[in-house]
């Protein structure tokens, strides 16, 4: 079974963007945006994107309405009003949707998820869908701007270095010295999850489209 992509579309210019994927041969886009439209890059805009795909020869398929971050049910909420992405995860309509991503993975397509942001460590693709693919032991590359490659497991360690830059450390004044990395990682995904969820309290997320 082939490793499974993700990518941004920032504001690529759609040449470019195709010819990133082409690069890892990706026949399958799938589009994990809840809304498929960008008001700063509308060569990205579902009709626009779907049509420039298919004559790239690569397949398109909208599938916000699994993997998308702003879902409509409210228990998928916290108390703080941010989405929780570990509880996304378990949802039966996201894994309804993961096993028919595996499903399109064992019968030998390349696929990537796309959204928007172009560093990963930015986007619910990566902190919440490739997280939970990553748990199910389907390995994950991120696609990156310059068409370089980040592991799942890259992404942790720049999630670590982002919330426990002095791991391992004796210190005095916290209590993490002596917690596993496995450990670290998870407290680490649900820092990201915090600081980027979508937020109904405010209708708005705190994250900058770029």
């Amino acid at each position: 079974m082939k490793g499974l992509y993700t990518i941004g579309h920032s504001r690529h210019t759609m040449e470019y963007f195709i010819s990133l994927l082409k690069k890892y041969n990706i026949n399958y886009l799938l589009d994990v945006r809840s809304i498929p439209y960008s008001s700063h890059a509308e060569q990205f805009n579902k009709e626009n994107i779907m049509a420039a795909l298919k004559t790239a020869g690569i397949n398109y398929s909208p599938m916000g309405n699994y993997f998308g971050a702003r879902p409509v049910e409210k228990e998928l909420y916290n108390r703080e009003g941010y989405l929780d992405f570990e509880k996304v995860a378990k949802s039966v309509r996201f894994n309804k949707g993961m096993d028919n991503v595996i499903l399109g993975l064992h019968r030998g397509n390349r696929i990537a998820l796309m959204c928007t942001e172009k560093d990963p460590i930015d986007c619910h693709r990566a902190i919440m869908v490739a997280r939970a693919f990553d748990v199910r032991g389907i390995k994950v590359s991120h696609i990156l701007p310059n068409g370089s490659i980040l592991t799942q497991r890259g992404l942790d360690d720049r999630l670590l270095e982002m919330f426990f830059p002095d791991r391992g450390q004796i210190s005095f004044f916290d209590d993490i010295s002596d917690t596993s990395d496995t450990e670290l990682i998870i407290q680490a995904y649900r820092k990201r999850n915090e600081q980027i969820g979508y937020r109904i309290s405010s209708g708005k997320t705190d994250m900058v489209i770029v």
